[in-house]
């Protein structure tokens, strides 16, 4: 009876794995899309302009191949529809597995955004992993300029993020963070912002949103004080200006050294954010009358440091919790801890709270390199 039960078994999974490969298309069947664009169109009927980035090999002269792009868009009035209209469009289908980026235009972000995400989210294709951009231009514009970079493929939006990440002007935005954070993951989304300088792309500095819709955009000096609240800091370069001494700027390397900690207490009804920041500091340039000769003058250019990050993160927390009113940090988090029960924390509002929050940054720079240099 068992060795029965066996065959069977074996005959059904043979019978399986032949039926379904007859659903199996091969790779020449396929128009593998890199990127996806979502902008605004003129047709009130179909509001939706579509745009994909197919990858397509094509011979090079050294005999191997290299990697083309094709832009293909379409009007529609659901992303869904708009895949299926391409797909008639060609005689391959579209295969979405190999996304890595997702650009959506500036004036569609400010109209809202949940409905595409929510859509593109559901589709099993497309990573998790991919990154979401707002677009200052037209998406077709921007998707246009990319196509004319030589032998682009999928890696090359990843190696663009990752390159810019390191001067920390930027940080990486995943679908499946933006997705969380708009379904209320204690913090709101931020997507890169990104447009087009000349014939290539730059991204600088971060699309802010609250209840699904851009509010506004960080600058590269605001994103750099992002990175190091969210403990996404790597290392980036700044100019200290001391006022007892020359005019000119000294360039400073900072880098990450221990994670940022955050505190919250409520007193009086008012939130009390405390941010306490450790940076590693390196000095790349002199400058005439600035004496590093003796520890008194470093400690006293470590406190400038310090004054510079403590005001420029202030002056960021204050902009996105004053003027954007929206808490991208995530401190609705610590302000939950404060609290034993769902009933207690039900009779305050956060939204309400958090745009009268005070906030005190203690930073502590450690200068490790002065000894490069000697009085000037």
């Amino acid at each position: 009876m068992k060795k029965t039960l066996l065959v069977i078994s074996i005959i059904l999974t043979i019978i399986v794995t032949f039926a379904n490969s007859y659903d199996v298309r091969g790779v020449e069947e396929l128009s593998y899309v890199i990127a996806i664009g979502l902008d605004k169109s003129d047709s009130a009927e179909e509001p939706i302009e579509l745009t994909v980035q197919i990858a397509e090999p094509a011979p090079s002269e050294s005999g191997g191949s290299k990697i083309k792009t094709n832009v293909k868009t379409v009007t529609c009035n659901s992303i869904n529809i708009g895949l299926s209209m391409l797909n008639l469009l060609d005689d391959k289908e579209l295969n979405l597995s190999h996304c890595t980026v997702i650009i959506i235009s500036e004036e569609l972000a400010k109209e809202g955004v949940e409905d595409f995400v929510n859509t593109l989210t559901n589709n099993i294709e497309i990573r998790p992993t991919c990154n979401i951009l707002v677009s200052q231009n037209p998406v077709s514009e921007f998707l246009e300029t990319t196509s004319k970079i030589e032998d682009i493929s999928s890696k090359f939006y990843n190696s663009f993020i990752n390159s810019t990440k390191t001067i920390s002007y930027v940080t990486p935005c995943k679908l499946s963070d933006f997705y969380s954070a708009l379904n209320h993951d204690i913090k709101d989304p931020i997507a890169l912002y990104s447009f087009v300088q000349e014939s290539t792309i730059e991204s600088l500095g971060l699309a802010v949103f609250k209840n699904g819709k851009m509010v506004g955009r960080l600058s590269g000096l605001d994103t750099i004080c992002y990175n190091i609240v969210t403990n996404n800091f790597e290392e980036a370069i700044i100019e200290i200006y001391n006022p007892y001494y020359s005019p000119r700027p000294v360039t400073v390397n900072i880098s990450h050294l221990k994670d940022t900690k955050i505190s919250l207490d409520l007193e009086n009804g008012i939130p009390i954010i405390t941010c306490k920041v450790n940076v590693e500091a390196t000095i790349l340039s002199g400058s005439k009358n600035y004496d590093f000769s003796n520890h008194e003058a470093l400690l006293q250019f470590e406190s400038e440091i310090n004054k510079f990050l403590e005001n420029y993160i202030s002056e960021f927390l204050y902009k996105i919790s004053r003027e954007y009113q929206t808490d991208i940090i995530g401190f609705e988090g610590y302000f939950n801890k404060n609290f034993l029960t769902q009933e207690e924390l039900n009779q305050y509002n956060w939204n309400e709270l958090y745009t009268k929050s005070e906030f005190t940054i203690d930073a502590k720079s450690y200068l490790i390199s002065a000894f490069l240099f000697s009085k000037y």
